[in-house]
C-alpha cells in the first residue's frame, strides 16, 4: 500500500497548550492554506481517503478531497492527555505526576488518559485493517503529528522509543510504502 501522510496545519491553540484530542479552532485564513495544500497533491489518485475526526483533520481532508468520500477514524486522534487536556503544559510540569509520566511516557499514561504505547497499539490496529482493505492502493491519511510518527515507525521497523525522533511539521507532507 502506497500512503501519503499529513499533518494538519497550526491551530489557533495558545502557545504551550496540552490539547492532544481537544478539538482546538483553526488560525483566521486557513482555507487558503488548506487550498495550497490540495493544490500539491492535485495529480494524485487516492483509492481512499481517511482523516481523524478532530476538526483541524476534518476541515482539511475535505478539502483536499473535494466532494469525494472521506472516512473519519477515532483511531487517528492525537493521544489521550485525559485530565490535562486544554490546560498548559507548564502548569502541567510541576505536577507530581507529570514526573512519572515524562520519565516514561511510552507504558505511563497521563491522569485519565492513555499511554503512548496505547495509543500505538490502536494505530497499529488501523494499519493491519487498512493494509488488508487497501492491499495495493494509494491512500490519504490526514492525522496529527503522534499518529503520523507511528506510522513512519511502524513502516520502519523503529523501537518505538526512537518514533518522536521524526520531525513532523504542521502542514506536512510524507509519503511512504506500507
Amino acid at each position: 500500500m502506497n500512503l501519503t501522510l499529513i499533518r494538519h496545519i497550526k491551530t489557533s491553540a495558545p502557545e504551550g497548550l496540552c490539547y492532544g484530542q481537544t478539538d482546538v479552532a483553526l488560525p483566521q485564513g486557513y482555507e487558503t492554506i488548506h487550498v495550497q495544500l490540495a493544490e500539491q497533491l492535485k495529480n494524485e489518485a487516492f483509492h481512499a481517503l481517511y482523516a481523524s475526526p478532530l476538526q483541524r483533520c476534518t476541515l482539511l481532508a475535505n478539502t483536499i478531497a473535494g466532494g469525494r468520500p472521506v472516512i473519519f477514524d477515532e483511531r487517528l486522534k492525537e493521544l489521550n492527555f485525559g485530565d490535562w487536556e486544554n490546560q498548559l503544559w507548564k502548569d502541567l510540569e510541576i505536577l507530581p505526576e507529570a514526573a512519572v509520566f515524562f520519565n516514561d511516557y511510552v507504558h505511563v499514561p497521563p491522569p485519565g488518559g492513555e499511554s503512548f504505547q496505547q495509543m500505538t497499539d490502536r494505530i497499529a490496529q488501523f494499519m493491519a485493517e487498512l493494509k488488508t482493505k487497501h492491499p495495493r492502493h494509494n491512500v490519504l491519511i490526514v492525522a496529527h503529528g503522534g499518529p503520523i510518527r507511528i506510522i513512519h515507525g511502524l513502516a520502519e521497523g523503529l523501537p518505538i522509543a526512537d518514533y518522536f525522533k521524526r520531525e513532523v511539521p504542521y502542514g506536512h507532507i510524507s509519503q511512504l510504502h506500507f
